[in-house]
């Protein structure tokens, strides 16, 4: 509670105060018989308006400590000499009203969170099928039509039924993430390769050529969440990019660490939507086409940042984009949590 609130809470008593002292200022100039008087006048307007200044100081002092009492005893539930009953059984009331909305919130969240997570390794089993039968497809088009559309267009799918179940197992933990942190040291080359094996399929398919640097470095993070982030963006690249387009991931030095970039000359983003793309839901004007869900660079950002590693994209529209994932040099690393 500031100053000026308390003032608003006295204003009564202050202008009762002044009306009072004007009054009587008023009918005592306005004799003409105690003109003489003027000086103990003033004199004694001085002494009031002292004793006042003083005891609203008082009075404020009293209002600000029964406040932060008040306060502490509503959110650590500390002792708090009500002189109203009334009050502290309304205020009681409420917090275990609240107290129990959270938890049922929590129990909710929770219940939510388990069945996400046992859907979607269940769902693993039928994709798992389908990788099995587009096998069968391929082979039964190489023998009859000598062509791979059907199997190739099946694996698309997948690649990209796969990707989203991915991506909502991780938001399923992203609420609780810096508990499920690891923090080790991680081969960027390794993963990165580990990542293009897996997703071998969108390049071939799209005829997309592939262009790695030196990625022999080291770094302080969390693998399978690194993985996860990197991934998306990979396949973010493959599907804003045209048919024989390129991807570049190389490493590059900068004064506060090493950054690992990943390029394409894809459709690119326009320059007023750049500080847009990590926001929650954020889809930009071609998700009629990809059918983004506008969370996955949203993620990513809140990840890298508990991790502190930080991401930024740079782009220019039907050209290139860039992003980059900065790894702080080692002492940055203590604000791992």
């Amino acid at each position: 509670m500031n100053f000026k609130n308390y003032i608003k809470q006295v204003k009564l008593s202050i202008y009762l105060i002044i009306f009072i002292v004007v009054i009587v200022n008023i009918n005592i100039i306005a004799d003409l018989r105690l003109k003489k008087v003027l000086n103990s006048l003033i004199y004694i307007d001085t002494m009031i308006l002292v004793v006042c200044i003083a005891f609203f100081i008082l009075g404020y002092s009293s209002y600000i400590k029964n406040y932060k009492s008040l306060f502490e005893y509503i959110n650590n539930n500390k002792t708090y000499k009500f002189k109203n009953n009334k009050l502290k059984e309304v205020i009681d009331n409420k917090l275990l009203e609240n107290e129990n909305t959270v938890e049922s919130l929590k129990k909710e969240i929770e219940e939510i969170n388990d069945y996400m997570t046992k859907w979607i390794h269940e769902i693993k089993i039928p994709i798992a099928v389908l990788e099995i039968i587009s096998q069968r497809v391929k082979e039964l088009e190489n023998k009859y039509f000598g062509n791979y559309e059907l199997h190739k267009q099946i694996n698309i799918e997948l690649k990209r039924i796969d990707s989203l179940v991915q991506q909502a197992l991780y938001i399923s933990k992203s609420g609780d993430y810096s508990s499920n942190f690891l923090i080790e040291e991680i081969n960027l080359e390794k993963i990165v390769k580990e990542i293009i094996k897996k997703n071998k399929y969108l390049f071939i398919y799209n005829k997309i050529e592939l262009r790695i640097g030196n990625l022999n470095y080291n770094v302080l993070s969390d693998k399978k969440w690194l993985m996860h982030i990197i991934e998306q963006i990979i396949n973010n690249s493959c599907k804003y990019i045209k048919e024989d387009g390129i991807v570049e991931i190389y490493l590059q030095n900068s004064e506060i660490g090493i950054e690992l970039h990943i390029k394409d000359n894809g459709i690119g983003i326009k320059t007023e939507d750049i500080n847009r793309v990590f926001d929650k839901g954020y889809v930009g004007k071609h998700n009629e086409i990809t059918k983004s869900t506008g969370m996955g660079l949203y993620i990513s950002k809140k990840i890298l940042n508990k991790l502190s590693h930080d991401i930024s994209i740079e782009s220019k529209e039907n050209e290139f984009c860039n992003v980059c994932i900065t790894f702080y040099k080692l002492s940055d690393y203590f604000n791992v949590t």
